[in-house]
């Protein structure tokens, strides 16, 4: 998903998201809408050799399941890959399951449930850290470097807090929290995967408020797929 980057559905698209639909077995069908609490960077973006210069917006989807009635929060993870338009309107997208990698579920419980969902600065810094456990776990090198926030809307409190997740990552801190992920997939949209704490495990949920008020189940991140 690339919040700043919306894709217009095409008739290719919408055929392959059809045969999608029909060749994946227990897919659901999901629409996003983008959180008004969201804050800008620029990044570095190698693509295939090439550095080029991204704008990101670094923050949080609404996302409904329309297929089970269900909603929960999203966040941005997947840089290169855009947000198809059949997305953002019912019925949305087909997405089927998938797994989630290592060091997605390690950051998880490391750092998910400290988090405060009411803090866009530590959300974007969530955020990116996702991105980045991703590509090397590094702010300065590897496929996403050289990030820059604004400092108008404490862009440099998120770069902050992304350094302090990737850094337990790194040092390997103990765990908070045991987290089961899901990876929602569509090929013509970005990936999501959602978290919701493991059974007969007693930890915490991220704090917020909207979790609380609307009863959502967890919360979702995007897995990167190469455009």
């Amino acid at each position: 998903m690339k919040m700043h980057r919306f894709f217009r559905s095409t008739a290719a698209a919408v055929m392959v998201a059809g045969l999608f639909a029909s060749s994946v077995a227990q897919a659901d069908d999901l629409v996003m809408s983008q959180d008004i609490n969201s804050l800008g960077f620029f990044v570095n973006v190698n693509k295939n050799g090439t550095v080029i210069n991204e704008s990101v917006t670094a923050g949080l989807f609404n996302v409904s399941n329309q297929t089970t009635g269900s909603t929960f929060l999203a966040f941005c993870y997947e840089l290169l890959q855009g947000v198809s338009g059949g997305v953002l309107n019912p019925p949305g997208l087909p997405f089927a399951k998938d797994a989630a990698t290592a060091t997605v579920q390690k950051l998880f419980n490391q750092s998910f449930s400290g988090l405060d969902l009411n803090d866009a600065s530590k959300v974007a810094g969530f955020q990116i850290a996702l991105w980045e456990a991703t590509d090397d776990n590094n702010l300065a090198s590897g496929n996403y470097n050289g990030w820059v926030g604004d400092p108008a809307i404490d862009g440099a409190a998120a770069l902050g807090f992304a350094t302090q997740y990737l850094s337990a990552l790194d040092n390997n801190a103990p765990e908070t929290g045991k987290y089961d992920l899901t990876v929602w997939t569509n090929p013509t949209s970005q990936d999501i995967v959602q978290a919701a704490v493991q059974t007969g495990n007693n930890v915490p949920e991220p704090t917020t408020s909207l979790l609380a008020a609307l009863g959502l189940a967890g919360l979702a991140l995007a897995r990167r797929r190469k455009a």
